[in-house]
């Protein structure tokens, strides 16, 4: 049981209701759960998607394509196209998740349901946790071995060991 005053940070996993991948997620949650008592609280968010009952709503008050076209990712060797409505989808949940972190005005981790957690997760948490930053973003393989301009400030190696200088030269997967 944590102490009074400790705060359990949130771990939320995105998943389509519909996916596939929905009972391992399920599972992964009960597990995690157990395992990291006390230190943090898994949960499933369900993800936006096309289906969604105000998807076109959303676009229509969130979506500025004028923006997109002046961002790095757009200017990617990834991208250089609009936003498919499964991409814009994926956006509005994390969007919607980094609104809530704003309300609880706390820290929170966001997944997707592909995550696998490696042994070390706990440890990479607690030290983002003590890091001077306000926004840490880690991600793996997500542009798919195509190179960005976009800049990484790497915090966990696979040797576990912290890193502090921000790379200036193209990422590549």
């Amino acid at each position: 049981m944590p102490h009074l005053g400790v705060h359990l940070t949130q771990v939320y996993i995105i998943s389509l209701k519909e996916s596939q991948r929905r009972l391992d997620t399920k599972k992964l949650v009960l597990e995690s759960n157990e395992k990291f008592k006390g230190r943090c609280v898994f949960q499933i968010f369900d993800a936006i998607s096309p289906k969604h009952e105000d998807f076109e709503k959303l676009i229509q008050e969130l979506y500025d394509s004028s923006s997109l076209l002046k961002s790095d990712w757009f200017h990617s060797d990834y991208c250089y196209q609009e936003l498919l409505p499964q991409e814009f989808g994926c956006y509005l949940s994390h969007y919607f998740l980094w609104k809530e972190c704003v309300k609880l005005n706390q820290p929170v981790v966001i997944l997707e349901d592909d995550v696998v957690l490696e042994s070390n997760f706990m440890q990479a948490l607690e030290d983002c946790l003590k890091s001077p930053f306000d926004f840490v973003r880690l991600y793996g393989h997500y542009w798919g071995g195509h190179k960005t301009n976009l800049n990484s400030l790497p915090i966990y190696t696979e040797a576990e060991e912290a890193e502090a200088s921000i790379e200036k030269t193209p990422i590549e997967n």
